[in-house]
């Protein structure tokens, strides 16, 4: 059934008349978001229906004329005011279905996205320029006030980290400082789904932070090389170390302190922050030893050099899976001295002060 709808709409078919619907009437929800949405349903990869041929060419027809319609509504729709009440029906959640769509077709597995560099086509990145232009059109607080559109983005960020790394370390700083802190933000949501996604999106950019940094000298070499135009996302974070720091604070905060229902999915990114941060890591764990009660003090230090105990300066596997061991053991110690006597939590009073 699907392949039979697929064939009837197909470029050049009827895709070129949904692409000028949506160009004609991009300020009217009653036509754009119908759209979308049977374009999001069509690049969906659900239950591995999209299985083309080897020879056949329409899993990059289908990407293209995603593309097509992303950045033709994105484009129109980012000239468009509205009321503030307004902005989610008429704005936010056409992007967001475009946020969604773009996710679905990157992650789907049914295309091979060198080709469209390869043979110059503009296709893949059109899409993903659109999303940067679209993400930095959104007040950062509204990411997290509209549970649609901040499962789509975090979903979508995800697989950019995931499969498109070096597309998002040759950003502008601008825009991928408001990632981070749309990360940072994440982190905290109340929403365990967004939570979860932010930690495998920091994993990722930390792990990549962590090979370019340590497997190409640095920093035992001052002029070490790092490709994929990774320099320029080295300089941003040299400029602001801060960042990494406060998403490091938060990680631990959480895990130490609070009702944390992802911890294995906390601990992934956190052994990365703490390698690429070691000597904030250390300052900030003679902080929290130091806000404690003197009798608590000597257990704090000894749960801390246990959390570290056998850990190397990698991110191979075996180091994380131990690594997340020692944190289970490190925050059920943690828990059980909450049971008894106060224990002073320093790591938000570090960070805000």
């Amino acid at each position: 059934m699907f392949y039979f709808l697929f064939e009837i709409i197909r470029y050049p078919n009827y895709t070129p008349i949904l692409l000028h619907a949506v160009e004609l009437w991009h300020h009217e929800p009653q036509v754009t978001t119908p759209v979308l949405k049977l374009f999001a349903e069509l690049v969906q990869n659900r239950s591995q229906r999209l299985q083309f041929d080897a020879s056949s060419p329409n899993g990059i027809l289908l990407f293209r004329e995603a593309s097509k319609i992303i950045c033709s509504y994105g484009n129109h729709i980012l000239n468009v005011e509205v009321p503030k009440d307004q902005i989610y029906p008429l704005k936010l959640k056409g992007i967001s279905i475009c946020f969604s769509m773009l996710k679905a077709a990157l992650c789907g597995s049914y295309v091979n996205f060198g080709v469209f560099r390869l043979y110059g086509d503009e296709a893949l990145d059109n899409a993903l320029n659109t999303f940067v232009k679209l993400l930095l059109s959104i007040p950062q607080s509204d990411l997290l006030h509209y549970p649609k559109l901040s499962a789509t983005y975090y979903l979508l960020l995800e697989c950019l980290a995931q499969d498109h790394m070096v597309f998002l370390s040759t950003l502008e700083p601008r825009v991928f400082l408001y990632i981070l802190s749309s990360i940072s933000e994440g982190l905290t949501a109340l929403d365990t789904m967004v939570c979860t996604g932010c930690c495998a999106t920091l994993d990722h950019i930390v792990t990549y932070l962590f090979k370019q940094l340590y497997q190409k000298g640095y920093p035992g070499r001052k002029n070490a090389v790092v490709p994929g135009g990774g320099e320029l996302f080295l300089q941003v974070l040299k400029q602001h170390p801060e960042i990494l720091q406060q998403i490091l604070s938060t990680v631990l905060n959480v895990i130490m302190f609070e009702d944390c229902r992802n911890q294995w999915s906390m601990s992934r990114p956190l052994l990365g922050l703490i390698l690429l941060n070691e000597e904030y890591f250390n300052q900030l764990r003679e902080n929290i030893i130091r806000s404690q009660p003197v009798d608590k003090q000597a257990a704090m230090a000894q749960w801390f050099e246990n959390l570290m105990n056998g850990i190397e300066r990698n991110l191979l596997t075996k180091n994380r899976d131990r690594f997340t061991q020692n944190l289970s053991m490190f925050r059920r110690d943690i828990n059980d001295a909450l049971k008894g006597p106060n224990i002073s939590n320093s790591v938000s009073d570090m960070m805000t002060s």
